[in-house]
């Protein structure tokens, strides 16, 4: 008697980890180096493939976080530089680290957002550091060197 073979599950492809997978872009306090910031997750998402959620998350959470030191961080009106550096750390998980020189902040000891309270009830404020920690599963600020440090890691999957 034969018994009919069960097909074998396809798992995608390993994460490619190679010295590709570590990219920094260095920015500067304006809101036009945005547009760069965007083409440069696209083009580390490019190399490492994760699934369009996980692109659309680490866009928005970087897109957060370099605003708020564009807005926030530099209040001197000289321009200044920073960095944002993107690593696949192991298999499906990615970190991301924005550095900058402005004054000591740290954005994660904020106090949670009441996302359920009205909307004239609300602080302003708070709604991108709220997304930052929804989008990632570990976030952390140090302040090392006279520079902030955002390390911001996130899970993703790799597009099928």
């Amino acid at each position: 008697m034969q018994s009919a073979a069960s097909p074998r599950r396809r798992f995608p492809e390993p994460f490619p980890v190679s010295p590709d997978t570590r990219q920094v872009l260095t920015l500067r306090n304006d809101l036009a180096e945005l547009s760069r910031l965007t083409a440069f997750v696209d083009e580390f998402c490019d190399v490492v493939q994760p699934g369009e959620d996980d692109r659309m998350a680490l866009q928005l959470v970087l897109e957060e976080a370099v605003t708020n030191v564009i807005h926030h961080g530099y209040t001197d009106g000289q321009g200044h530089d920073f960095t944002v550096t993107l690593q696949l750390m192991d298999e499906g998980r990615v970190c991301a680290v924005v550095t900058d020189d402005a004054a000591p902040y740290d954005p994660l000891a904020r106090p949670p957002v009441d996302v359920d309270a009205p909307l004239e009830e609300r602080q302003i404020g708070g709604l991108g550091v709220h997304l930052i920690k929804r989008l990632t599963q570990h976030a952390y600020y140090e302040r090392r060197d006279g520079k902030n440090v955002l390390t911001l890691e996130r899970a993703i999957r790799r597009a099928s």
